[in-house]
């Protein structure tokens, strides 16, 4: 991949509060290329295989509803901030093959993703598995990933 100003820029996010920095990260880089910015926000449905009642499958309705209600709020602000190529992509399945695949089929030049943070859910990567999964990344999909560490809390 060269250094020049890329054209497709995916932002993968959770969409809380920790996404924050990430999200604006994705947004300045598409501002200074004209670049198309896509949210990708993947729900993990591993938890479905344990549950024996009917009713989770409504609660991950609702978990994947929100999730597109998150993407659609990312998509306005970007919006407003000056990007006018931008769009949003929700996915389910395992979070590191939905990545990839995405990464490989739109031809991205770069993935903006975050940092894993200490919070009070499991990560979905370790810091050493994270470095592993990004030199995959940049292998197999061809393009740049940019990992951003959420600032400090309290920070305004």
């Amino acid at each position: 991949m060269t250094n020049s100003q890329p054209k497709q820029i995916i932002c993968a996010v959770r969409g809380g509060a920790e996404s924050r920095d990430t999200v604006s990260q994705a947004i300045n880089l598409a501002l200074e290329g004209s670049s198309r910015l896509t949210f990708l926000h993947i729900m993990d449905a591993e938890f479905l295989q344990y549950a024996t009642v009917g009713p989770l499958s409504v609660v991950y309705n609702e978990l994947v509803e929100m999730g597109t209600f998150a993407m659609m709020i990312l998509c306005d602000r970007a919006q407003r901030r000056g990007v006018t190529d931008v769009d949003f992509v929700v996915r389910e399945g395992s979070i590191r093959k939905q990545l990839l695949q995405f990464a490989i089929a739109t031809r991205a030049q770069v993935l903006v993703i975050g940092h894993p943070t200490r919070s009070p859910g499991r990560n979905v990567f370790e810091a050493s598995e994270l470095d592993e999964f990004i030199a995959e990344l940049e292998r197999e999909g061809h393009l740049r990933v940019i990992q951003v560490t959420p600032a400090a809390p309290g920070r305004s």
